[in-house]
């Protein structure tokens, strides 16, 4: 779960991300939305991942469809969660160990207020965010520019009714972490996530850094045969924040049944001097399953046993 939440789980985003748009607003006035700001700090050169502690509990129960946002120049995501545990309002370099009582609620997408976002659910479909909660954020920014940045991110959740809610959803991951990419080579790892439950699936998206090259995702029969191509995307760099997404409806939703084995190939084109490793690069799909009856789930995948 650390792993994974250092990355977006959070993955996500959820790799759902927030990377320019608007400025933030002044007053948030709508009650249909949930507006949380990080106010201005400092990202230091290279990676970082700072956690903020908002002011705000839920005085509800909260049904989330959708969200959108803002990061200053080399956000790679921002993320919002609900933590079991309440912490007076701070922002701190994010630990492993706290965020093991997080839950994701949902990335950040680029857009204005009057288009859809990445997660953009169906009508009657939503994140569930009990009541007495607080909000947590998750800024992951890679600064390039060699000194210290001054950002500021903001965060729009939309909201609908929870009476309106039909079905609600959460994250399914088929993670790759234990690869590692040579300076200066071409890699590719392979893995097999074999799956423990039912799965109807709402929507799927790849996820990897700037030095991916190609993304496949696979459904096996019972010979290790492909089956079906779920998720198939030569790379480009952009996709690290604006990636693929492949949706499903409510009718027909992508069906994946206990002991489905996923066979996950991610090739990577490493440019830098030093090795790469999880996360600074990454190796995932992304799934929204419903209906939500056992929270946030990972598959923490096999390598692929190769016949001799």
């Amino acid at each position: 779960m650390s792993r994974l939440a250092r990355m977006l789980l959070p993955m996500t985003p959820m790799l759902l991300v927030a990377c320019g748009g608007d400025e933030p607003p002044a007053e948030p006035v709508d009650e249909n939305v949930l507006y949380a700001e990080t106010g201005e700090f400092e990202a230091p050169p290279g990676d970082s991942f700072e956690c903020f502690y908002t002011n705000t509990l839920t005085d509800r129960e909260l049904a989330v469809y959708d969200a959108f946002g803002y990061q200053d120049s080399g956000g790679h995501h921002l993320t919002a969660y609900w933590t079991d545990i309440v912490r007076e309002p701070q922002h701190h370099p994010c630990q492993d160990d706290e965020m093991v009582a997080w839950h994701q609620i949902a990335g950040a997408s680029p857009t204005r207020p009057d288009e859809p976002g990445v997660l953009s659910l169906p009508e009657g479909m939503a994140n569930r965010v009990p009541a007495g909660k607080q909000l947590v954020l998750q800024a992951h920014y890679i600064n390039t520019t060699g000194a210290p940045q001054k950002v500021n991110d903001w965060i729009k959740l939309r909201l609908i009714e929870p009476e309106k809610v039909e079905s609600y959803v959460n994250y399914f991951v088929p993670l790759d972490d234990k690869f590692e990419i040579a300076a200066h080579a071409t890699s590719t790892s392979t893995t097999i996530c074999t799956l423990e439950r039912d799965f109807q699936i709402i929507l799927g998206l790849p996820h990897m850094h700037e030095w991916g090259k190609d993304f496949k995702l696979e459904r096996l029969d019972d010979q290790g045969n492909v089956a079906e191509v779920l998720l198939d995307t030569v790379w480009s760099p952009e996709y690290s924040s604006h990636p693929p997404v492949t949706r499903y409806t409510k009718e027909q939703p992508l069906v994946l049944t206990k002991g489905t084995r996923l066979r996950q190939t991610c090739t990577w084109d490493n440019t830098t001097a030093d090795p790469l490793i999880f996360p600074r690069e990454m190796c995932l799909s992304f799934f929204l399953y419903f209906p939500d009856d056992e929270g946030n789930l990972t598959c923490n995948t096999q390598p692929e046993e190769v016949s001799p």
